[in-house]
């Protein structure tokens, strides 16, 4: 049985200020996200907070705690994560609190809810690395729109999931359904949902991982509670300002990166104090800690990039002799008076992930250029290759991935030397893929660490332009 808290948040004494000026500033600063003008944000308080005793909103949050296990439910806990449902007439938002290292990145980790339809946002998940390869794995239903209709045996499908009723069944003195649902693929949950709200009591959830290894999911409901109207006005606009802002940082919802652009670390950083202010106290302030944790070390990777970029922009560039992974070698020398970009990277088919370095896109900037004497180089930096033992399967691993992903400019890879001489991003607790730009007169013109914000139609849309210039600067030589 579960142990339900229905009491009110508390909200200490010592925080209590009001926020009546805050209100009518942060409605503006909504709008102009909306329009996305983001400016700087100034905050205005006064007097003190209504007393929590205050008359309670028509907004919930329900809270839930949920476990990862080995097998079938009989083997270890491998993950445990928290989850957050508000819920009110309007809209249903959640907030999935994974493990802060290697879990769900901040800004795939809330959304609105899309309660009886395919879902076009990011869905509650959780990130799990099993065999070196990360797997973004859903979460079972937390609300769920029940028909109009619903009884035993009543059938209905939502986002590829067939829901059918088996029975009635009770949970802490309240009336529910017990739901079994499945997916083509073979998938299948058990859930306990709220006859009356839809709302999710437990489930668990088949989760497979690696070649058919079989895991399941489990999740349950801890607590449930109706919000003051003070702390809900402020959670709703919080809500506001994370949803434009993720829709602003144009990220795919099913991504895994964790990383930001320079550009995507800005728009945070210029909503973040307005964010931290207005979460203080409310259910979403543990996801602002982390919005806020993240941007501090994005701040000081992208800073350590640009830095590095600022020492050798302009400068010469090294000479380099790489070994070519298909036979033969590749000299600097034999590429003057082209441009080349030279792509740092792992290069190896185990783990096989996207967006595999993004070689994709880069093979195709490629071919859309090299006809302007544009010469792209991939250097593998996997550590088989700087051993002698290994350098024959760090070859092979390198030749598979060429293979699998089509790649038609050539994979090379020395002892390191050259990727030390142009600054190793990870020595900064920065990033590869490294990305060099060298122009005709063997000048450095680009330096890049990390992946690049991919453009839907045009794909390395930032490199494409450092190229494009260079390709209509005359040879300096």
């Amino acid at each position: 049985m579960l142990d339900l808290n229905h009491d009110g948040l508390s909200v200490r004494a010592d925080r209590r200020r009001t926020f009546a000026g805050l209100m009518r500033l942060t409605a503006f600063l909504t709008h102009s996200l909306v329009i996305f003008s983001l400016v700087t944000f100034s905050l205005v308080t006064s007097s003190q907070i209504a007393e929590a005793d205050e008359p309670a909103s028509d907004q919930f949050l329900f809270r839930f705690s949920g476990t990862l296990l080995q097998g079938r439910g009989d083997g270890d806990i491998i993950r445990r994560f928290e989850s957050s449902l508000l819920n009110s007439a309007e809209n249903s938002f959640f907030h999935v609190l994974d493990d802060a290292g290697a879990g769900c990145g901040w800004p795939e980790s809330f959304g609105r809810l899309n309660t009886g339809s395919e879902s076009s946002g990011p869905v509650p998940h959780i990130v799990y690395n099993y065999d070196g390869h990360d797997y973004s794995i859903s979460l079972p239903f937390l609300h769920v729109q029940l028909p109009n209709d619903a009884g035993i045996g009543t059938s209905w499908e939502i986002d590829g999931w067939k829901l059918t009723i088996l029975e009635p069944r009770r949970e802490a003195g309240q009336d529910c359904w017990f739901i079994e649902a499945s997916e083509k693929r073979g998938r299948k949950q058990s859930l306990l949902v709220d006859r009356s709200t839809g709302v999710l009591w437990q489930a668990e959830a088949d989760v497979f991982m690696g070649r058919g290894d079989r895991f399941l999911l489990k999740i349950r409901q801890t607590r449930q509670t109706t919000l003051p109207q003070e702390i809900a006005a402020r959670t709703r606009n919080v809500m506001e300002l994370l949803l434009q802002l993720q829709k602003n940082l144009g990220r795919r919802p099913d991504t895994q990166l964790k990383q930001l652009s320079p550009r995507q670390a800005d728009l945070t950083a210029q909503v973040q104090p307005t964010l931290h202010q207005l979460s203080e106290g409310t259910p979403l302030q543990e996801l602002v800690l982390r919005l806020t944790s993240s941007l501090k070390s994005e701040k000081t990777r992208i800073a350590a990039s640009t830095m590095r970029a600022g020492e050798i922009l302009n400068s010469r560039a090294p000479d380099f002799s790489l070994n070519v992974v298909s036979g033969g070698t590749l000299d600097s020398q034999d590429l003057q008076g082209r441009i080349v970009i030279l792509h740092f990277w792992d290069y190896k088919d185990q783990p096989l992930a996207e967006p595999y370095g993004q070689t994709g896109y880069l093979d195709f900037l490629f071919n859309q250029r090299k006809k302007l004497g544009v010469q792209v180089v991939g250097v593998a930096v996997g550590a088989d290759l700087q051993t002698a033992d290994g350098v024959s399967r760090g070859k092979r691993a390198a030749r598979k991935l060429a293979e699998f992903m089509n790649i038609t400019y050539p994979i090379g890879y020395d002892d390191g030397s050259l990727l030390r001489a142009l600054g190793d991003p990870r020595d900064a607790n920065g990033n590869l893929p490294l990305w060099i730009v060298i122009g005709r007169d063997g000048t450095i013109a680009h330096y890049h660490a990390g992946f690049y914000e991919v453009d839907a139609t045009r794909g390395l849309s930032e490199l494409d332009a450092v190229v494009s210039r260079q390709i209509k600067t005359p040879s300096q030589q």
